[in-house]
């Protein structure tokens, strides 16, 4: 089969692709092949924050290893990392909870502390309703980038490092030959390679298949750019509530960003470029309740990633080379926690996977053998709530049928 040859072809132009493709074009020849631009899916309409709390509190030296990127990377392009506390609200009766949290995150090595509702008012004067909460968990030693520049200068410099980054490129199938990966066949053609690396979002699945199936399947969430109306300090800090299931961090031009309502795609491969009207409706209730500077904040704009994120039955991803599959095929999906914030360990464990380099955390706990059963109908989790989202609570949380 006549075809161009290189090394390594990595598969989707997300934060995870453009991640590894960095990673590995310093020393190998490596195509970066993506179905339509760099960052414009759910990479390009995530959160961006940077934490070391919620989203990786079972894997601390994988956090770690994320973490110590970005400051070290900001001032790249044109890239930035600003630096932000993150405040994880308590409710009432999750004190004790909270406290050795803080504790265990101490013990990791991370810079967090549990402040009851009386410290939090005080180190943070005027910005929450606390009513119903009994404090919080701040982690110190985090921060936010916005995650499509972020990605961008991931592509860039890849592409600096030697990297072939294509895009309007979609990889139709991989090649397999004898029990081995052995290329892709894209609508570009036919390219042969050593080692194929899928990091297609929920994509993966179904381009694995038949040859490997995976526990994946999208779900979308929901993200608003709200004016405050009035100015916010630059203390301001970012956080999360997960008793309302949102998010939220300040914007460099005075705005706030905030995001939750995660729900399954009921419709894979559909698009949506608009935030359901109920989501709206929901911020206007649930926002000035509890953010004193945003009682008169106005809806300036709504997000959300156009045909999903991806997801696993533990919210938690498949980094893997797996045994059952053929050899010389990458696996990196399921980033429904953290994506932009994990990319940079994401990559030092593919890279790991392809070049047998020793790596300083462990890879099972994003074994895809953790998963017993790998069919795609499997209940979808909200990790920031840590409940089940089952149909019937979708309608409850202002999420019902986004994929629609």
């Amino acid at each position: 089969m006549v075809g161009e040859r290189r090394e390594i072809v990595v598969v989707g132009g997300g934060v995870a692709g453009c991640a590894v493709t960095r990673w590995l074009a310093s020393d190998h020849d490596v195509l970066l092949l993506e179905a339509n631009q760099i960052a414009g899916d759910a990479s390009g309409k995530a959160s961006g924050m940077v934490t070391n709390g919620a989203s990786f509190r079972a894997h601390p030296e994988f956090a770690r290893t994320a973490a110590a990127f970005f400051e070290e990377f900001d001032g790249t392009g044109s890239f930035t990392f600003t630096e932000r506390e993150s405040v994880g609200l308590v409710a009432e009766g999750g004190g004790d909870w909270g406290r050795e949290e803080a504790k265990r995150m101490r013990a990791a090595g991370f810079d967090v502390e549990f402040a009851d509702a009386a410290s939090l008012e005080e180190r943070y004067p005027g910005i929450f309703d606390l009513n119903g909460y009994e404090g919080a968990v701040i982690y110190n030693d985090t921060g936010w980038l916005d995650p499509y520049t972020y990605t961008m200068t991931l592509a860039d410099t890849a592409a600096d490092r030697g990297a072939d980054v294509r895009t309007g490129v979609r990889v139709t199938d991989l090649l397999v030959d004898d029990g081995a990966v052995v290329g892709v066949e894209s609508t570009d053609g036919v390219v042969h390679a050593d080692t194929v690396v899928v990091a297609a979002g929920w994509r993966t699945r179904e381009l694995c298949s038949p040859q490997l199936q995976l526990p994946v399947r999208p779900f979308r969430w929901q993200a608003a750019t709200l004016n405050p109306g009035q100015p916010i300090p630059d203390w301001y800090p970012m956080g999360w509530d997960p008793v309302i299931n949102r998010y939220w961090r300040p914007e460099h031009n005075g705005s706030i960003h905030v995001g939750g309502g995660e729900a399954v795609v009921t419709n894979p491969g559909s698009r949506r470029k608009t935030v359901p009207e109920e989501f709206k409706v929901r911020l206007a209730t649930e926002i000035p309740g509890l953010h004193r500077r945003l009682e008169k904040a106005t809806f300036v704009r709504g997000d959300t990633c156009p045909t999903g994120d991806a997801t696993t039955p533990d919210t938690y991803p498949i980094i893997d080379t797996p045994d059952e599959g053929p050899e010389n095929l990458v696996v990196a999906t399921g980033f429904h926690i953290g994506g932009i914030m994990s990319s940079p360990a994401i990559a030092d464990a593919v890279r790991s996977l392809v070049t047998g380099e020793e790596l300083g955390f462990s890879l099972d706990p994003f074994s895809l053998d953790r998963f017993e059963v790998r069919s795609s109908e499997f209940p979808f989790v909200c990790h920031m709530a840590e409940t089940e989202i089952t149909d019937a609570r979708i309608g409850a949380t202002g999420s019902k049928n986004p994929g629609e």
